[in-house]
């Protein structure tokens, strides 16, 4: 009896490694960068910021127009004026300048804190399609190229242009969806 039980056990320790080996790991990786640049979603959210930032730098530079101006005004009157018409023009330029500086950092924050909404937004969207990807097709492990530490990888495991579709195809059903 003792004989039977230690090859059954023997067998299981031998077998089940082999099983375990021999199981199909279907492993795939996609490019999350490449599917936030190249999806239509990802592009739209590029034009809006480059739009925005657009924006923002009119504002900047006519404020820099200005400062050039005052500048330029207090350079020409400088020997016709008193020292402390001068001072006080200068102390103008500063006040105006220190303004100019601090409202070009707000808008580079601004602008870096919508970047960051639009990427966690899509990045969202995108991490649920390749989840449902992932499942659907039995994949065991989808790995992301830059973030994984892949430095090879044949292109066949690459699914990023499968995954750019299926992410284009669902923002195109979600807006149908919500407005039936």
């Amino acid at each position: 009896m003792k004989k039977v039980t230690f090859i059954i056990a023997a067998a299981i320790i031998f077998l089940l490694p082999l099983t375990l080996f021999c199981q199909v790991l279907n492993i795939v990786y996609v490019d999350l960068q490449r599917v936030m640049v190249e999806s239509e979603k990802g592009k739209e959210a590029r034009i809006s910021l480059t739009a925005e930032a657009e924006r923002l730098k009119k504002n900047l530079d006519a404020r820099q127009e200005e400062l050039q101006r005052i500048k330029d005004a207090a350079e020409k009157q400088g020997p016709m004026i008193t020292p402390d018409a001068r001072a006080e023009k200068d102390k103008q330029y500063q006040i105006k300048l220190k303004d100019y500086q601090r409202l070009a950092n707000d808008y580079q924050a601004e602008l870096q804190q919508k970047d960051g909404e639009f990427t966690q937004k899509i990045l969202k969207e995108i991490e649920e399609v390749i989840k449902s990807m992932g499942e659907r097709e039995k994949y065991s492990l989808i790995l992301e190229r830059s973030q994984g530490g892949i430095l090879f990888a044949t292109p066949a495991l690459d699914i990023t242009n499968k995954v750019i579709g299926l992410y284009n195809e669902a923002v195109k059903r979600r807006p149908a969806a919500t407005k039936k």
